[in-house]
């Protein structure tokens, strides 16, 4: 199979700002995406639509990670993500859970090797969403669960799982969610562009404002390697390891 050397490869991290570029009219003719013809192995896409049909969720095949797709393509295509501050991204996901909940009950149909999946999405005991900390507690549940880094709402998984291959070593060019507006078209050499929020879900305060001092460090423990990598503070930005951070180093 031959690839477009013009485009790079998106890794989309669930709730970092992946669905503002995924359908911005520009970006589209310079990304490559994780469909399912650039995942490593039909196999692959097979065992993620399967486990989550069983889990009632749709099949996010979008969101696999860099070692995850066709060893051709990531070996010869530049790659790169989007990283955020994880409290705020940890907020981002329980405010969507509520979204979808109580608002967004939707029947998906669609078909795969000529078979037809129907999922129902929106049921009240997707996830727990009392309060912010029951979400939390969440964790426990499918923190771990193999391909659930497919999902936003249930996904757990570290942003650092997703950018890294199967030593442990970071594979992405990083971006930052919070400078996106500049970062971005500087990585693809555009004098300027503005992505329009997508899939948002419309709260208003402060993600700080959700926290305590318990669930500050629930957070900080379980985002520890992403918080140690990127330099991480409760109310920063990723402070190293990104691409600002690099083309800093190079002038």
């Amino acid at each position: 199979m031959s690839y477009n050397k013009m485009k790079k490869i998106f890794i989309h991290i669930p709730k970092n700002g992946g669905m503002s570029l995924r359908h911005d009219t520009t970006m589209k003719k310079h990304i490559m995406l994780a469909e399912p013809r650039n995942h490593k192995s039909p196999e692959y896409t097979k065992a993620v639509l399967e486990t989550m049909y069983k889990n009632g969720d749709h099949h996010g095949w979008q969101h696999a990670r860099w070692r995850d797709l066709n060893p051709d393509l990531i070996t010869t295509t530049e790659a790169f993500a989007i990283v955020r501050n994880p409290w705020a991204r940890v907020v981002s996901r329980f405010m969507f859970a509520k979204k979808v909940i109580e608002g967004e009950k939707k029947i998906n149909r669609f078909q795969w090797d000529g078979k037809t999946y129907v999922i129902h999405t929106g049921k009240s005991d997707y996830a727990n969403i009392s309060s912010f900390e029951a979400f939390l507690e969440e964790r426990h549940k499918w923190g771990n669960k193999k391909y659930m880094w497919h999902r936003a709402v249930r996904g757990w998984y570290p942003a650092y799982d997703y950018v890294s291959d199967n030593k442990d070593n970071v594979r992405c060019d990083i971006l930052r969610l919070e400078h996106i507006d500049e970062e971005l078209p500087k990585y693809f050499g555009f004098e300027k562009m503005h992505l329009r929020p997508r899939n948002v879900t419309g709260y208003k305060k402060d993600y700080k404002d959700f926290y305590t001092k318990e669930t500050i460090q629930i957070v900080a423990d379980w985002y520890k390697k992403d918080i140690d990598f990127w330099s991480f503070d409760f109310d920063t930005s990723a402070t190293k390891n990104t691409y600002n951070t690099w083309k800093a180093r190079a002038k």
